[in-house]
């Protein structure tokens, strides 16, 4: 009985893990596209961090992911699903909200 308790607590410490990461990355994300003004004649060396930070994120995520198959090979699919459907959430969430804002601008 103990050992599938420890093995419960894996999956959920996991998908804890997951879905608060998967928070942090959207949110980053999303201050970084939302601070894109675009200006005539300048490069687009912002480009070049926007896609290093994604890289290093996604790595970051290959390494939880790494360190929960180590741990507890069914925390993986945890994790995977939590990190679907906060994202799927978040970005439900920010398209109404932008909608609502596009609504109220033509009012």
């Amino acid at each position: 009985m103990g050992n599938k308790g420890i093995n419960i607590f894996w999956v959920i410490f996991w998908g804890l893990a997951a879905a608060g990461w998967a928070v942090m990355s959207f949110q980053w994300l999303r201050k970084e596209v939302e601070a894109i003004q675009p200006t005539a004649g300048e490069k687009a060396g912002w480009m070049r961090g926007l896609l290093l930070r994604r890289v290093v994120m996604f790595i970051l995520f290959g390494l939880m992911l790494f360190l929960a198959l180590r741990t507890e090979p069914l925390a993986v699919i945890g994790m995977v699903i939590a990190v679907t459907l906060v994202i799927w959430a978040q970005v439900i969430a920010y398209h109404k909200r932008q909608n609502s804002h596009a609504v109220q601008k033509e009012k």
